[in-house]
């Protein structure tokens, strides 16, 4: 998972990937912000 794959799915997609994530606070989220939190949350998990 990378920014380049990140950035090429619809904000709907990356709703549904921080979902799966568990991450709670994207729900009203710009893109960009979704696209941060999940990479946060990717990079905490290893």
């Amino acid at each position: 998972m990378n920014l380049t794959e990140l950035k090429k799915k619809k904000v709907s997609e990356l709703l549904t990937l921080a979902k799966e994530m568990k991450i709670d606070s994207v729900g009203r989220a710009q893109k960009q912000d979704v696209i941060f939190a999940i990479l946060k949350a990717h990079a905490r998990s290893g």
